[in-house]
């Protein structure tokens, strides 16, 4: 009997004998629930409730209620019961309440990926934004009726009028869906920096009420009003912008969405025009939870720019009737005036907003009045992955922090749409403002209705975690990694970089990539582009074959040894002095070879009247780097557009290595592999 198999038992045991207790001994036996044991207690009425009636409690434990800062009492336990027993993994995706008006709970299941010991482990389940943490628990009421205890990490809080005379007030306000909330929005404690009176004001103008009545499951996001500029944006929210602002059909809590490439309609979506809303989680280990809603205009109008609108999330999950809403920051759909409007209103991009409000003016201003810029712009968590120490020095030196600042900004917009058309571009790279410097980019149709685009900048790598935030003079792509300064071992680059993916492929046999990762270590690196291994696919089929087939590690090693030089990190500008008696800019560059780890290898420099181009040559293979210096923490990598071997270097005689099958084999195996380096180096 297995060990998943007892456990299970011992829990339905347990749950047996449990069910001779009622749900108030059920809930005093939990060390927990003690605070919501004694807000319990305190109402004899609800206590008798517990004892004698069917209940289904999701009740927050002490963690939960200790950080809660509202009202403690047993009308917001009563939003915590439902007088219908489910168990967890049973319940339907919506609850009624025993609060008074019986509002509503909503439940969201996600798959674990966990196995199932008791019948729920496999789910992720939610109560509203509350997440399920132990389940099924059994009780049996005094009058036979069966009882379930469920525990959740977080208070769940009801939207009911606060500070108003119940008397005095519409009963249909006590449980409100999102119309009767934008009517109404003090009541529910909706003011000051949380006021949505200009939106609800648009709202009433267009008589859109409608729109915020519609029946089922729900979400609204509404712009509060301080992200309203009424003399620029008010008049621009019209019909579509509204209807935006929905997401029919679908209930969506902050913490039931995992994945920020999930899209999902809004009403906005009809035959001339067609806009996505998702959510994306930005929270950090050292902050509260940080939510944005994006919208995604796909396909435009007269009035509607295609492209993307950021806004964060300033209160969320309230729970109506018809629903959810959520308040943001500004409203969706609207470009913002300029590129810079968008860094400095952005949360997550605060720190790189502060390096050029603090470091560069020129380029402040610039981003501000230039015609037409895309800026790539590191979001605040792509800071905590460099080097401190090493970013303080830079910004110390005001040529180096403005050639860091400028790496991230081009001078015309682009669009991811445009690098989707340009993706079969050989090499695909845009001029940045430093003059000679270029980001690179690259496109993953491994999804193909979310491809992954990455840009590199000086040897960095990031992905474009949201891209095309459009302003009137350009975009704005949040990217993951602060292009310029390396926070990457070679081994991770090799890892990450989708077009030097083959040779990473080809590097992990027999571990031999495991020293890459070694950080006190240096590296130099020739790596071959997927499309240069396509070519020795093309012209060396059973070469290629023998070595990606995984049996010829030894043959793989002397290939990869002879495109790396160890013990060094040298950049194109060392090589060049290594290789040559001149500057780049000089005449009568002369060859020389480069030491490698197996063998030599000639380098080149070719230069014209305004650029220069260089070649690694091993009998008779040129290859150009086509991108030099991406700088890694333990090495330099320069990519080159051939691989340095001939069909010889995986002829092999018998098996694949050397095999101890006998002294005849092992001595012919060793003059096999003399002649062939000898022939090769």
């Amino acid at each position: 009997m297995t060990r998943k198999l007892l456990l299970a038992m011992g829990l339905l045991l347990y749950a047996a004998l449990v069910e001779s207790a009622d749900l108030m001994e059920l809930i005093a036996s939990k060390p927990e629930l003690s605070q919501v044991d004694n807000i319990i207690k305190s109402d004899e009425v609800l206590s008798s409730l517990l004892k004698s009636k069917s209940y289904m409690a999701f009740l927050p434990n002490d963690k939960a209620l200790s950080a809660y800062q509202g009202v403690k009492d047993s009308t917001l336990i009563s939003y915590h019961l439902s007088n219908l027993p489910y168990l967890v993994q049973d319940m339907p995706d919506e609850l009624n309440t025993d609060l008074v008006g019986n509002p509503r709970v909503y439940v969201s299941k996600v798959p674990s990926g966990q196995p199932s010991i008791t019948g729920w482990e496999h789910l992720h389940v939610y109560i509203n934004d509350a997440k399920v943490i132990d389940a099924n628990h059994r009780a049996i009421s005094s009058r036979g009726m069966k009882q379930v205890l469920h525990i959740v990490d977080r208070v769940i809080t009801p939207t009911v009028p606060r500070g108003v005379d119940f008397s005095q007030i519409d009963l249909m306000y006590l449980n409100p869906d999102a119309q009767k909330l934008i009517e109404k929005p003090r009541y529910y404690g909706l003011e000051g920096p949380l006021s949505i009176s200009e939106f609800e004001g648009r709202v009433n103008a267009l008589n859109l009420h409608d729109v915020y009545n519609i029946t089922g499951k729900n979400t609204f996001f509404i712009p509060v009003d301080t992200g309203i500029n009424i003399r620029d944006n008010k008049t621009v929210i019209d019909k579509q912008v509204i209807h935006g602002h929905v997401v029919p059909g679908k209930v969506l809590f902050t913490r039931t969405v995992k994945d920020s490439r999930d899209e999902y309609e809004s009403l906005a979506f009809t035959d001339n025009l067609k806009v996505f809303i998702s959510m994306e989680n930005v929270s950090s280990s050292d902050n509260e939870d940080q939510y944005y809603v994006k919208s995604r205009t796909i396909a435009s109008d007269v009035a509607h720019m295609k492209g993307t609108a950021l806004a964060r999330i300033v209160k969320g999950n309230i729970p109506i009737k018809n629903g959810v809403a959520h308040l943001i920051d500004r409203p969706l759909m609207l470009v913002a005036t300029n590129v810079l409007a968008i860094l400095q209103r952005t949360a997550q991009l605060s720190m790189f907003y502060d390096l050029i409000k603090n470091h560069n003016a020129d380029l402040k201003n610039m981003m501000i009045v230039a015609k037409s810029l895309t800026v790539f712009a590191p979001s605040n968590e792509a800071f905590k992955k460099v080097n401190k120490r090493q970013l303080e020095q830079i910004q110390m030196n005001t040529e180096k922090i403005s050639r860091l600042l400028r790496l991230h900004i081009v001078e015309r917009i682009l669009t991811t749409d445009e690098l989707m058309d340009r993706n079969r571009e050989p090499n695909l790279q845009v001029p940045t403002l430093n003059k000679g410097q270029n980001l690179y980019f690259a496109i993953n149709f491994m999804d193909t209705e979310s491809p992954v685009v990455t840009v590199e900048g000086a040897g960095v790598t990031g992905t474009l975690t949201t891209a095309n935030v459009i302003a009137r003079n350009g975009a704005v792509h949040i990217v993951d990694r602060l292009l310029g300064i390396p926070s990457q071992t070679v081994y991770e680059k090799l890892a990450t970089d989708p077009i030097l993916s083959a040779t990473f492929n080809l590097s992990q046999q027999e571990g031999w990539n495991e020293k890459l990762k070694n950080r006190d270590e240096r590296f130099t690196l020739f790596v071959p582009t997927n499309d240069a291994w396509a070519d020795i696919r093309r012209t060396m089929p059973s070469a290629y074959k023998k070595l990606f087939m995984g049996l010829f590690a030894y043959h793989v090693r002397n290939i990869l040894e002879r495109h790396m030089i160890a013990n060094s990190a040298f950049t194109l500008e060392d090589l060049l002095s290594l290789t040559t008696n001149a500057t780049v800019s000089g005449k009568n560059i002369q060859q020389h070879r480069l030491n490698m780890t197996r063998g030599k290898v000639y380098f080149q420099a070719r230069v014209t009247q305004s650029f220069g181009e260089y070649y690694t040559d091993w009998n008779g293979v040129r290859a150009k780097v086509i991108r030099p210096d991406l700088k890694c923490v333990n090495g330099v990598v320069h990519v080159i557009d051939k691989v340095m071997m001939m069909n010889r270097d995986v002829t092999v005689s018998g098996s694949a290595v050397p095999a101890a099958s006998g002294l005849a084999s092992l001595v012919a195996t060793f003059f096999t592999v003399a002649f062939a380096r000898a022939l090769h180096h």
